[in-house]
């Protein structure tokens, strides 16, 4: 079972990134996590922020998710260190 992280969405960093508040961690987790984690949307890829396109997903997600208290189901930890999670 994948463990879970809940929390508030404090900034947008770019389109499949976020930085998490957390305030509440599941009773089950296998690892521990700090009060802030940096969070990448699993299954998305989204243009770099150097393009038009970037910066206009960006600025979507961000309308979309900061300051919402959001579920992360945690997929893995990528080789930059983010937790990769699916999002509800």
């Amino acid at each position: 079972m994948a463990d879970i992280v809940k929390g508030k969405v404090i900034k947008v960093v770019d389109g499949d990134t976020f930085d998490l508040q957390i305030t509440h961690i599941g009773n089950n987790n296998a690892y521990e996590y700090g009060t802030v984690e940096r969070i990448r949307i699993a299954g998305k890829d989204a243009p770099e922020l150097n393009t038009l396109l970037g910066l206009a997903v960006k600025r979507r997600v961000t309308e979309k998710l900061l300051n919402q208290i959001v579920t992360c189901e945690i997929q893995s930890k990528d080789v930059y260190g983010r937790l990769v999670a699916k999002i509800r």
